[in-house]
């Protein structure tokens, strides 16, 4: 409210001198007053603003600095309008009650009682001092008394008032700024949970009010990861045991993940299932799984599990097209679907611990990039035989 009074003031203010020179070309002294009085009001309102701006220890109490200026500019009324003698002891009551009329919308409720009464004072004593014959000569003495008392007592209603309305509609500003503020937090939650079911592309498919989702990707990685024994672990050790056990290893997987900028699709018990190359395709999707799976077997090396064994894990993938797309409408989950990602289960569960084993078509996909021994033919159910290779690590 300060800021808008004094910008109020030194914009307004240049107006009224053209009609100052129209009504008052007459009254060479009331113009002299005029031509005192209204730089002053823009000297002391932009000091105002650049105080407020400017000047710390005035940002921390802006109320006590623009009552000051007030009174400042009280006085230099009061010492204007006196010098002008007896031609502006009509324009008394109106500065006077301008000037009382001010102070509540400048001040706040702690300092508006000091503030009515410095104000007062402050243009009353100058304008005293520069001509007392006002007050020793005039026969309204006794009711500019009373006028003084009544807009003094207005000034304290007017503030209340004014206190009132703005304290009511700053607190329904408040309240309508905390529920934004809650509505935007609970909508950034609900979308990080989004995105941590789904992959960003489908989430914005889905809250774009897609019917269905689905969508045929024809070249990805897949890979699934799986703790070899874990039914024999969790039938010997605690449920929470074996709960926090899963936890630390699927949060190492997630952050590799992430480090990877491929796909988690889903857990299923102690599998775990990635794929690179979708929603987005990438042409370097064989290459972000095989550096995943050996980062894997990396940080597998240094878990143990609730007896304090090493844990070792299967790794199987397989490179091809697969069907992407969000299934249910209720805990509705992202999957896939194809040979390609029952091929990648396979290599898992007819791998070996420890080791990554991969198809001889992701194999050569990688190629002289990686280290991929033959392990040679294996049964593989449902596939029949298959040469398969174990991923060992980067070429030399």
């Amino acid at each position: 409210m300060t800021k808008l009074v004094a910008w109020i003031l030194i914009v307004l203010t240049p107006l009224l001198w053209p009609t100052d020179r129209l009504f008052f070309a007459d009254m060479p002294a009331l113009l002299a007053f005029f031509d005192v009085w209204r730089p002053t009001i823009i000297a002391l309102a932009a000091a105002t603003l650049a105080g407020l701006r400017f000047v710390p220890a005035i940002q921390r109490r802006p109320a006590v600095f623009a009552a000051c200026m007030l009174i400042c500019g009280a006085g230099v009324c009061g010492v204007a309008l006196g010098h002008i003698g007896a031609l502006g002891e009509v324009y008394y009551p109106c500065s006077y009650l301008l000037s009382q009329a001010t102070v509540p919308l400048i001040v706040g409720p702690t300092w508006r009682v000091i503030v009515n009464l410095l104000v007062p004072l402050g243009f009353t004593i100058p304008y005293a001092l520069a001509h007392p014959a006002f007050f020793t000569d005039n026969t309204f003495a006794p009711s500019l008394l009373v006028f003084q008392v009544l807009a003094l007592v207005g000034s304290f209603v007017l503030g209340h008032a004014l206190y009132v309305l703005l304290r009511g509609n700053f607190a329904q500003r408040e309240a309508l700024a905390g529920q934004a503020a809650e509505l935007a937090r609970a909508r950034e939650k609900s979308e990080r949970l989004l995105l941590n079911i789904l992959p960003g592309a489908v989430a914005s498919q889905l809250k774009d009010g897609a019917e269905t989702i689905a969508d045929a990707h024809d070249d990805v990685t897949v890979l699934f990861v799986d703790i070899c024994g874990f039914t024999k672990l969790s039938d010997g050790s605690r449920a929470s045991e074996v709960v926090q056990m899963l936890g630390v290893v699927f949060s190492a997987f997630d952050a590799l993940v992430e480090l990877h900028r491929v796909e988690k699709i889903k857990t299923i018990g102690d599998a775990y299932m990635v794929a690179a190359g979708l929603p987005e395709p990438r042409p370097d999707h064989a290459q972000a799984i095989a550096d995943l799976a050996l980062d894997m077997i990396t940080i597998v090396r240094s878990l143990r599990d609730p007896s304090g064994a090493e844990l070792q894990v299967r790794i199987g993938a397989h490179c091809g097209p697969v069907v992407a797309g969000v299934i249910g409408r209720k805990k509705f989950i992202y999957d896939l679907w194809g040979d390609t990602v029952n091929t990648a289960s396979r290599m898992e569960s007819h791998g070996e611990p420890g080791r990554i084993q991969i198809t001889e078509e992701l194999a050569r996909r990688l190629g002289p990039r990686y280290v991929c021994e033959p392990r040679g033919t294996i049964a593989v159910k449902g596939k029949g035989e298959m040469a398969t290779y174990f991923l060992r690590g980067h070429a030399a």
